[in-house]
């Protein structure tokens, strides 16, 4: 006899019953478990991993939003994007990004439970994003004064759990779109995969110069000419292999290897790909909405370069700050131009560099065009008329009338800042036949200011640009402002994209290793 219709329904009822509790019981259990995963990285106790957890506000907060369920493992809704996050990870090291920052071996291993494995998932496409958008290093450059962009992580997260795809095409568009970034990545592409160097590095020592010989000579005939049998005489063909590569290089091209050579001689692929990746960084530090026309001065470059539309307009050398007064990384707008300026000497250099001159004998610096005005007065006098035994820091203030030994030359272009540096015109044009040009208390001189005035001049359809030869040569001191004010980004790059090559420059102010040691800090990246 078959059982009744009513005996079918009552027991469907209870398995059904039975499967609901049991789902539920999972669900609690499993977010039971992620709930105190996440209150055991409040409490400081996470021993899941080796790797640390880096946004531990931030996974509290989405596992909060989510009732602590899990987001990347059984029926999660990033579930089927883990492969996509994985890839990704591994893709970022092509970028300098070490893999250890992201949890990757933990994450490729798999071994953990799926309750801390959840977590490490999300704390890395965490790290990804702000990584990838505003660098990844604690501490920047000494004297970097951009502010880094900040990007809302959380918000990404969320709406990559709404959307449940598009993981890398989020994560690939929080890059730097800049083409001359994408030159850097390939560059770095090109020589993790090239060979290895089998030439031996140059001893360091004593400078090596024409008629030199031993050892390192023949080092250095193997460095440059390849292996085989060398003289180990400095010679003529040497001399020319070694000025060639200075050339390349950025250097002075003296045919003499000294210590700034032998620097950059002896690098490995290694280090070119870390100086590299410092670069990578700086890039990803720069404000995301750079104007269609701008100025660049690239401090490690000894090079400014006027952008307009796009497209390079016009560039010229500069000589920047000295190694103990480097020139600082800021941005300001170019509001107006000088000619004929005064100098008012900054107070570290009054005091630093001009007091002890004018203690020993100030007719040098009155004949340069030097005045003073001591304290309590407003009177400038010449500092002849000073008794400068008598005044101490604090009690005066210089400055230089405008001439031809004035030290901004014939006209300076103002993009007020507190740092008190801008781009200005020098009497010392000799300086410019050195190729490492570090010889300013911090401002940027121009190797032809004339053809900066004109394109400025131009670019904003002043009245004055009619004018520009008498304003050169008037001797008068006039201010052109600006009607639209230019702006100018001062940054420091030492490997940079010229047309279709990277050149790389040596890091004259010593600021790279600061980023790689940060980059590389609890591990070491793949290459």
């Amino acid at each position: 006899m078959k059982p009744p219709l009513i005996y079918h329904l009552k027991t469907h009822f209870l398995l059904l019953l039975m499967l609901v509790c049991a789902t539920r019981v999972g669900f609690a259990a499993g977010s039971d478990l992620l709930r105190l995963e996440i209150e055991s990285l409040n409490g400081g106790n996470h021993a899941s991993s080796a790797s640390s957890v880096r946004n531990i506000d931030d996974l509290a907060a989405v596992y909060g939003d989510y009732h602590y369920r899990s987001l990347w493992f059984a029926d999660g809704p990033l579930a089927s994007l883990r492969a996509d996050l994985q890839r990704e990870i591994l893709r970022s090291a092509d970028h300098g990004l070490a893999l250890h920052r992201y949890h990757y071996d933990e994450l490729l291993a798999g071994s953990l439970p799926e309750t801390q494995l959840d977590v490490l998932y999300t704390d890395a496409f965490l790290s990804q994003v702000r990584d990838r958008y505003r660098g990844a290093v604690t501490q920047v450059d000494d004297q970097w004064y951009l502010e880094r962009e900040s990007i809302d992580a959380r918000g990404l997260l969320h709406r990559l759990i709404e959307q449940g795809k598009g993981l890398s095409d989020l994560l690939h568009a929080l890059w730097p779109q800049a083409p001359e970034y994408w030159a850097l990545v390939t560059k770095r592409s090109e020589l993790s995969t090239a060979a290895d160097t089998t030439s031996r590095a140059v001893d360091g020592g004593p400078a090596l110069k024409p008629g030199a010989s031993g050892p390192r000579v023949a080092q250095l005939q193997e460095r440059l000419l390849g292996p085989g049998e060398h003289s180990g005489t400095f010679d003529e063909q040497l001399r020319r292999a070694v000025i060639r590569f200075q050339q390349g290089a950025g250097l002075e091209a003296d045919g003499i290897v000294g210590k700034a050579t032998l620097q950059v001689l002896n690098a490995t692929r290694f280090s070119w790909i870390e100086r590299l990746d410092a670069n990578l960084e700086r890039w990803r530090w720069l404000p995301r909405d750079t104007p269609s026309t701008y100025i660049r001065v690239n401090i490690a470059a000894f090079q400014m370069r006027v952008i307009e539309n796009n497209a390079e307009a016009l560039s010229m050398d500069i000589i920047v700050g000295r190694p103990y007064r480097e020139t600082p990384i800021f941005t300001e707008d170019m509001q107006y131009l000088v000619f004929f300026p005064y100098w008012n000497v900054t107070y570290s250099i009054a005091v630093k560099d001009k007091l002890p001159l004018l203690r020993q004998d100030p007719a040098p610096l009155a004949a340069a065009g030097y005045q003073a005005r001591l304290a309590g007065s407003q009177e400038f006098v010449p500092v002849t008329e000073v008794d400068w035994q008598s005044v101490g820091p604090g009690q005066f203030s210089l400055r230089q009338l405008p001439g031809d030994h004035n030290a901004l030359g014939k006209v300076k272009f103002m993009l007020p800042n507190q740092h008190s540096v801008y781009l200005h015109d020098t009497p010392d044009k000799a300086l410019f036949r050195k190729s490492e040009r570090t010889f300013s208390s911090g401002c940027i001189r121009l190797a032809e200011p004339r053809k900066l005035i004109e394109w400025v001049l131009h670019h904003d359809k002043s009245n004055y640009l009619t004018e520009v030869d008498r304003l050169f040569e008037s001797g008068e001191t006039t201010t052109a402002y600006l009607k639209d004010p230019i702006p100018v980004y001062l940054v420091y790059f030492t490997a940079f994209a010229v047309g279709d090559e990277v050149v790389f420059r040596r890091d004259v102010y010593g600021r790279d290793q600061r980023i790689i040691d940060q980059l590389r800090e609890g591990g070491k990246s793949r290459v």
